[in-house]
This record gives C-alpha cells, structure tokens and sequence, in this order.
C-alpha cells in the first residue's frame, strides 16, 4: 500500500515473526474474491482507509514452509496487491508490535524483502 503522496510503502512489524512486511494474511471463507482477503487483511492489520477499486496485482512469490505445530510442508503464495492510502493515518493490531510508512531509501534499514521491492518498482511503472 502506497501513502497519499505515492513515496512510501506501509509496513507492519509482524509480532511473531518479528520483522517488518507488508500486511496481509490468509483468505477465508468469506472473502468472494482473492482482491477482497487482501483489502480486509489491510485494513484488519492497519485500520487504513483505502481508495475503491480493484487492485492491481503487482507481485507474486512462492516459497516452501517448513513442517511445524502439525502442519506438513507445504508451499505458501504471496500475491502482492497495490492500495493507495486516502489518508497517512493507521493504527497498531494485536498482530503487529509497529506500523510504519517506509520510504524507498529507508527499505534496508526495515529489511524490506525483495518481492516487496520488486513490487513497489513495478508501481511506479505504472
């Protein structure tokens, strides 16, 4: 999610990962479209007010998690949407230990991922 201005990405630092992502989580049953799970993760994690719309998919990564509490490996999708923020406000989750806007030259100090930088890149393509 880009903030009003377009120069920076919000971040949560996830509290039982530890570091900083972008919000989002799983899909659930109730969510029509896959577009829907990742706006309501957003505003759930940020209390953002987003504009309206269909977001554009900006970035996709696949990677295998390892067995753990029950579960067997299996591989996990990010899909990365792109939001526009209608205004620079947001609030903390039980999830997240912080919030942040993080600007392109502050990404190494959060230790940005690099699907996230990829897909801030192809944003401002567009």
């Amino acid at each position: 999610m880009l903030a009003p201005d377009g120069g920076r990405v919000l971040l949560v630092h996830h509290r039982r990962l530890d570091r900083w992502l972008l919000p989002g989580g799983h899909v659930e049953p109730e969510d029509a479209e896959i577009e829907d799970a990742a706006r309501r993760e957003v505003v759930e994690e940020t209390g953002a007010l987003l504009a309206n719309g269909i977001p554009p998919l900006v970035g996709a990564d696949v990677h295998g998690i390892p067995p753990k509490r029950g579960e067997p490996f299996h591989l996990h999708h990010d899909l990365i949407f792109f939001f526009r923020a209608l205004a620079g406000e947001f609030r903390v989750s039980e999830e997240s230990r912080a919030v942040a806007w993080c600007a392109p030259g502050e990404f190494d100090r959060y230790q940005v991922p690099g699907n996230v930088r990829r897909a801030y890149d192809r944003v401002l393509r567009r």
